[in-house]
């Protein structure tokens, strides 16, 4: 990655004085909030301000966002109301509200000065925010009969220095007592998802770090540079067919350029292969390099189109390191790739987002790794066409109910998509896709339930059914993405969910209260179960659990 922070300098040193600021963690509360206003204000967000599609968002256009909202125009309820105040109060080091302080701060000693913030400090053009991160989660397994814990507790601090330049860094320390589906989840694949190196395991019981920090930088008026160790998403939807959060953090470089009705973004990244515990050797390492640009052809409709290639240069003793050619930014990516003759995997795609009627959402994803048209009309099931479809939509206030929002969604990605003839160019990270976490060869369906009854009070229901085939006995009918496609069970007669064919079941209600800023208390109960032609991938579970979280978002059960 040397020639990543070469060109890193090289940008930085070249920037001019404009506003940077660290970015909102992907999946926390101001998303679906962002989500709400932007279809509820009936016109698209410009680049200029946020991109729904390329996340994640920099705080201090959200403060803009917010700070300069027509409300004028646009219906909103109480609640929406205290949302703006929420999202102003987030970013409260960008925002003009008076709002986001407190009365006074804790005992007079400038703790708590403002809500968002333990402790924060301004003088001239630096600004530093200190804040806790815990997570205190108790939950009952019916499956395992006994209480389980997760543990988490940690640190954060983001700041700005000048105007052209923000950081952001967390730290935690996780004890973590697994339930059913993590525990199934590393017998499978022998890590947590989303997690990197296990400091200790006996196979029930996890301690990890969780860590992740980066440098942004705002080079001239239509650049804004992210460069650290975190995590990506491209898409509209629950799931992303092209670049997701499910895979631990990694270390990338990221370039926007935002320009008239366009955002560009890069994407250079490293990954990691899988060390098993007790093996003291570094993770080697493969790459990928992302191009993805969208335009809002109208004040309503986005189109974007999406390439990415993953690749590795291993010399026979040591990697190779990053290949220059794919640091160029604005070229199609597969020319390169045939023009050295390489096994470098590619994939392409396009997505879509269509907001109307002010309070309806649909949005999509196609994505081809491999396509012969001639073979898809004839419905052969060759195990060449590799290809991936998401379709969805997103009904806010649904039936006139203020903050009672619908999503909808359905993925579905063909046997040994994603998978590339070399598994070193796996699109995989640490033993965990980049992408969808099943990887291929299967169909989702997802129903999300939305209510915010008040400012406070918040009660999320989710339902997913998916079909997808398990392998055996070393067979690969095209779920896992590590596998060399090569290697495939039939040259023809293919379809979704060939194998051991398997249906899982995820239920999940949550009802969090937030009686302080970003302080929650979460009720929650998930029931999950697989049936399958095999009992070793058979489970049935319900689990009750009541937790305490501060400044971190609540664990997912949907892998």
């Amino acid at each position: 990655m040397r020639k990543l922070l070469l060109l890193l300098l090289i940008v930085f040193t070249s920037s001019i004085v404009m506003a940077q600021s660290s970015y909102v963690p992907l999946n926390s509360l101001s998303m679906h909030m962002l989500d709400r206003m932007e279809i509820k204000q009936g016109r698209l967000a410009t680049p200029q301000e946020f991109n729904t599609t390329a996340k994640a968002y920099k705080r201090i256009s959200i403060a803009r966002y917010i700070d300069s909202f027509d409300i004028t125009s646009t219906k909103l309820s109480k609640v929406d109301y205290a949302n703006l105040n929420y999202l102003q109060t987030d970013n409260f080091e960008y925002s003009n509200s008076e709002n986001t302080k407190t009365k006074t701060s804790l005992w007079n000693t400038g703790i708590y000065k403002h809500k968002a913030a333990l402790a924060d400090y301004t003088e001239g053009d630096v600004a530093i925010i200190f804040n806790p991160v815990t997570y205190q989660k108790f939950e009952y397994d019916n499956n395992q009969g006994e209480v389980l814990w997760y543990n988490n507790r940690g640190i954060e601090m983001r700041g700005r220095i000048g105007n052209s330049f923000g950081f952001y860094t967390q730290v935690s320390d996780v004890i973590h007592n697994a339930n059913t589906w993590d525990k199934a989840f590393y017998d499978k694949d022998s890590v947590i998802p989303g997690q990197a190196f296990l400091k200790t395991t006996d196979k029930k019981n996890f301690n990890y770090l969780q860590a992740s920090g980066y440098a942004s930088f705002q080079a001239g008026q239509y650049f804004d540079i992210q460069f650290g160790h975190s995590r990506n998403f491209l898409g509209n939807g629950y799931r992303s067919l092209m670049i997701s959060d499910f895979s631990r953090d990694h270390l990338f470089l990221r370039v926007n350029t935002r320009v008239w009705k366009i955002n560009y973004t890069n994407i250079w990244g490293q990954l990691y292969d899988y060390v098993r515990p007790g093996q003291s050797r570094l993770p080697k390492r493969h790459y990928y390099a992302t191009t993805h640009a969208n335009i809002n052809i109208t004040k309503r409709f986005n189109l974007g189109l999406f390439q990415t290639i993953s690749f590795q240069r291993d010399s026979g003793y040591s990697d190779g390191g990053y290949d220059l050619q794919y640091l160029n930014p604005i070229i199609f990516y597969k020319p390169i790739e045939n023009g050295m003759n390489s096994p470098d995997k590619t994939i392409i795609g396009l997505d879509w987002k269509y907001n109307f009627a002010k309070h309806f959402s649909v949005y999509g994803q196609v994505v081809l790794s491999e396509l012969v048209v001639k073979e898809l009309f004839t419905n052969s099931g060759w195990a060449g066409n590799k290809a991936a479809f998401q379709l969805g939509a997103k009904y806010i206030d649904v039936f006139g109910i203020s903050n009672l929002d619908l999503q909808v969604e359905h993925n579905r990605a063909n046997p040994y998509m994603y998978t590339s003839f070399n598994s070193k160019n796996a699109y995989v990270n640490y033993n965990q896709n980049m992408a969808h976490p099943i990887g291929a060869n299967f169909k989702e369906n997802i129903v999300i339930v939305r209510y915010q009854p008040s400012a406070k009070l918040f009660v999320w229901a989710k339902g997913m059914v998916s079909t997808y085939g398990n392998d055996t006995n070393g067979s690969n009918w095209g779920t896992d993405i590590r596998k060399p496609y090569f290697t495939f069970e039939n040259e023809y007669g293919n379809y979704i969910g060939q194998g051991v064919t398997t249906h899982q079941y995820i239920g999940e209600l949550i009802v969090s209260y937030m009686f302080w800023h970003n302080v929650f208390v979460d009720l929650q109960l998930v029931y999950r179960q697989t049936k399958s032609a095999l009992p070793q991938f058979e489970s049935k579970t319900l689990n009750p659990a009541i937790s305490l979280r501060w400044n971190i978002n609540a664990t997912k059960c949907d892998y």
